[in-house]
């Protein structure tokens, strides 16, 4: 409906100028008027015209602006929910983290020249073969970035935070999974290729406390870095989609 208003404006703004564009040459080519009147008639109709065209850049930026303003009104209510999602997943992944400390830590710990709960180990052993990270949505940040229309959000201080949350902090946590995976995977690597049965507690259990076992294991204790990043994709996520809240008057 504001298309149409906006086309029906500009148009009349047209029409305006043609009428008084002939209006004009009528009074220059009149014989019925002095020079004098000539002069006040044919400013008074440029006068119009300037303003017409005045008024119709004035409404065509105006409606511009409205219909950036709304691409980005729904650009970030569905950012919102990307980020809703990503706060979600971070709490999630910590509490995993924690398990994997506990089993981690347990593991560090085996002695070769004490005994072992055989059941217990048994539980352990499945985590050397699971990690988790995060999978933020970055579609639609990087879509709208792409189309250069990231400047049309009038918040600076949301669109520079928007910015720091997809191009650092979610940088930062991929680094430190990186990191953590890379460990683990040398832990798998190790028992894979030293390992005569891998489904033998009592074989996983002499290479776990072997002094390279228990180095390896506990280096993979997830590091208070991790959770310092996951706990700044939290809060950046929740900064973002409270100013997000506020633009919109929203109560959530």
């Amino acid at each position: 409906m504001q298309g149409l208003n906006q086309i029906y404006i500009e148009k009349m703004a047209e029409l305006e100028v043609i009428k008084h564009t002939k209006k004009m040459h009528e009074v220059a080519t009149s014989k019925k008027h002095s020079f004098v009147e000539k002069v006040k008639e044919i400013g008074l109709e440029i006068f119009i015209i300037v303003f017409a065209v005045s008024l119709s850049i004035w409404l065509h930026g105006w409606s511009e602006h409205n219909h950036e303003q709304e691409q980005v009104k729904k650009f970030l209510l569905g950012l919102k929910s990307d980020i809703q999602s990503d706060v979600n997943d971070s709490k999630a992944i910590i509490k995993q983290y924690q398990d994997f400390g506990k089993t981690y830590e347990s593991l560090s710990n085996l002695d070769k020249n004490k005994p072992y709960n055989q059941e217990e180990l048994k539980k352990q052993l499945p985590y050397i073969n699971i990690n988790t990270y995060l999978r933020p949505s970055i579609y639609r940040f990087n879509g709208f970035v792409s189309s250069g229309r990231i400047g049309n959000i009038e918040n600076d201080s949301l669109s520079l935070n928007i910015l720091k949350y997809y191009q650092q902090t979610l940088s930062e946590v991929n680094s430190s999974e990186s990191g953590w995976m890379s460990r683990q995977k040398k832990l798998q690597n190790y028992l894979e290729e030293n390992l005569n049965n891998p489904e033998s507690i009592s074989d996983n259990w002499n290479l776990l406390t072997t002094p390279k076992g228990k180095q390896m294991t506990k280096n993979l204790i997830p590091w208070n870095q991790i959770y310092e990043r996951y706990n700044n994709v939290i809060k950046s996520g929740e900064t973002i989609i409270k100013q997000i809240n506020e633009e919109y008057n929203l109560d959530k």
